[in-house]
């Protein structure tokens, strides 16, 4: 097709190898990112539904004119969707940040084929775990390596690239944990909700702390919420997903309820992508030298000083809890409670003791 390729050798040659990142570097992954991200942000206010005057194609595929009823759905719907899409793509930059950071540090192309970034990225193992460990071992034996993939040949160290080198590091750290942390293990929602959507999600569920019980008739006064009274935990769309965290010894399943802050978690995608895009435009100028080509996305602007846990804050970021115990018998599961960003709160919730309770005006 476009790529004028022919299969004249079971090896990848130099020519071969050339031609194909000819092609990969003229791809525009910022602007990919920033039309996803956009466009939840958009989609989350809006309860647009197509109808076969906005989509004649899509509807005259199914070979539907006149229904204006095939696409239904409600605004709890949409905020739901919107959330399980926000964080697949606060996943997809994680994961594509860190598989070209080890296809440009870490990867070696198979015997006697051509090096290729493409390829490499193609061919990196199918285990986060390793291309995380690879990546980490590669830029830990390498001087300035880090520097190297995130800019440009020529570029002066000065107080700024510094303090943006040390941006984009906590952001290839948190990219990371999310690839590979066991402890809510993100990395697992991810594939529950990309294959078969093994997930619950929940918009009409409201978790809050507070000081004041039921009264004798089953009401709490509206009074007894707000700010210093008492403590929102899940009062976004919550994501719910089973999971066999991968520690030793082996746990049990053990349930998992994300809450989703939408804005956040597509800042957090944003600012992931914004260091994949830098390294992604370093590697290009590296590829074609200074004849770059017309098409090549430019160098993004790098944020300085805005660090994971200034975006994230200190929201609640989920919860866990067993569902069975640890296959030998005998190990404990470990302990239910509450995550935020750098630490976790054990707590247990005594079912038992459960009390209903009306929440009225007062």
């Amino acid at each position: 097709m476009h790529l004028y390729l022919r299969a004249d050798s079971i090896h990848l040659s130099e020519g071969r190898a050339e031609a194909l990142d000819d092609e990969f570097f003229l791809s525009h992954p910022a602007a990919y990112f920033a039309s996803r991200i956009s466009s939840l942000l958009t989609a989350e206010r809006s309860l647009a539904v197509a109808t076969p005057a906005d989509e004649p194609e899509f509807f005259a595929a199914l070979g539907l004119t006149k229904t204006d009823h095939l696409l239904v759905f409600e605004e709890q719907d949409r905020r739901l969707q919107v959330a399980v899409e926000a964080l697949s793509l606060r996943h997809q930059a994680a994961e594509a940040l860190l598989r070209f950071m080890y296809a440009v540090t870490a990867a070696k192309p198979k015997e006697g084929d051509a090096p290729s970034t493409w390829l490499a990225i193609a061919d990196s193992p199918n285990a986060l775990i390793d291309v995380v460990q690879k990546t980490v071992a590669a830029l830990g034996a390498g001087n300035e390596l880090f520097l190297r993939c995130l800019f440009t040949p020529g570029t002066r160290v000065d107080e700024n690239v510094a303090a943006a080198a040390e941006t984009a590091v906590a952001w290839m750290n948190y990219a990371s944990s999310l690839l590979t942390g066991d402890e809510l293990s993100v990395n697992a929602a991810h594939n529950k909700v990309k294959h078969g959507l093994a997930v619950s999600t929940r918009g009409d569920v409201r978790i809050e702390f507070i000081t004041t019980p039921p009264d004798e008739l089953g009401q709490i006064p509206l009074s007894a919420f707000g700010e210093g009274k008492s403590v929102p935990i899940f009062d976004r769309p919550m994501l719910t997903y089973l999971s066999r965290p991968h520690v030793r010894p082996k746990q049990g399943l053990e349930a998992i309820s994300l809450r989703v802050d939408v804005p956040v978690v597509l800042a957090e995608a944003w600012m992931i992508a914004n260091v994949y895009a830098a390294m992604f435009h370093a590697r290009a100028k590296r590829h074609f030298g200074d004849e770059m080509p017309e098409g090549v996305a430019p160098y993004p602007t790098l944020a300085i000083g805005r660090l994971p846990e200034q975006v994230i804050g200190g929201r609640p970021l989920g919860y866990r809890e067993a569902v069975t115990l640890p296959p030998d018998g005998t190990t404990e599961p470990r302990k239910s409670g509450l995550f935020f960003h750098g630490s976790f709160i054990p707590m247990d919730i005594d079912y038992d003791s459960k009390v209903d309770g009306v929440v009225v005006d007062g």
